[in-house]
């Protein structure tokens, strides 16, 4: 063990490794806040002016209330 100065190293904290359990899981969760048959971009093809208009409008969508849980 390194001693640096004052302070004493003990051990390191690791991220958590994604596994696709969790991926799955959060994938779920997302499908279960949005409601089922409801997407969170409406899908087609959509032109824009400048990304910040495209930005802009996917912050809009991504954003909007769930009618379902009105």
């Amino acid at each position: 063990m390194e001693s640096k100065g004052y302070m004493k190293v003990l051990g390191h904290r690791r991220e958590p490794q994604p596994t696709c359990e969790n991926m799955d899981a959060i994938q779920k969760l997302a499908v279960d806040l949005r409601g089922p048959g409801r997407l969170f971009v409406p899908k087609g093809v959509y032109r824009f002016k400048s990304h910040e208009e495209a930005d802009e409008w996917l912050m809009k969508m991504l954003t909007r209330p769930n009618p379902a849980s009105r």
